[in-house]
């Protein structure tokens, strides 16, 4: 298994929705073409069974190319609003550094690993760039956030009770911790069974439950 999981699950996304919409109707296109060549003195009623058959993946074909037209252009506009969200501060570029949008898995990744919300504003402020990232994403995602020693005040606690919880209501379709310290070694039993025990463990969980939906 790939070390980064977003390879591995993009990368079968894609080579699924391929053979969906092209290699598939291609092939019965193809199939139904050489009978129709290789055999001229099939009945009537067998040659149209064939014809309809291609027709059929030629319709299939066709919704296949104004899928990825369409996902093109969402590409292309996607990437126009996130040039305009250039970060303008060193604490918005930290923001930025730590907050990656997934397209393709629904996921917005979060990277709260090593960081310290001293205080309310520290919360508000991270979690006002996340808000923005999400309504630009324009549509409910799945959040995965990398808790690794993340330390969290008493003063702080409130608000990243709240801000959290807005998140999830507002724009999550589910919310998963999980604790990736790098080369750091992990645990061996973590104290909360609700934290996955690594980024992948935490993808896998988000692709297991997408694939019920």
């Amino acid at each position: 298994m790939s070390e980064d999981p977003t390879v591995e699950y993009s990368t079968l996304a894609l080579n699924t929705k391929v053979e969906e919409s092209f290699v598939t109707p291609l092939t019965a296109i193809r199939g139904a073409l050489e009978i129709l060549r290789d055999f001229p003195d099939l009945q009537p009623t067998q040659r149209k069974q064939f014809i309809d058959t291609a027709l059929m993946e030629c319709a299939r074909l066709a919704r296949g190319v104004d899928e990825l037209a369409e996902t093109v252009y969402a590409a292309g506009e996607r990437s126009m609003l996130q040039d305009a969200a250039e970060p303008t501060s060193a604490e918005e570029q930290e923001f930025a550094n730590r907050v990656r949008v997934l397209d393709d898995l629904k996921i917005i990744d979060i990277d709260f690993s090593d960081y310290e919300f001293c205080n309310s504003e520290m919360v508000n402020d991270f979690f006002d760039y996340i808000d923005r990232i999400a309504e630009r994403v324009g549509e409910d995602c799945y959040f995965a956030l990398n808790v690794w020693e993340c330390r969290i005040w008493p003063e702080a606690w409130v608000a990243y009770a709240h801000r959290t919880k807005k998140v999830r209501v507002t724009y999550a379709l589910g919310m998963f911790r999980y604790v990736d310290g790098g080369d750091v070694a992990k645990p061996d039993v973590l104290s909360d069974p609700d934290i996955a025990p690594s980024r992948e463990a935490a993808f896998k969980l988000i692709s297991d439950i997408s694939a019920t939906h």
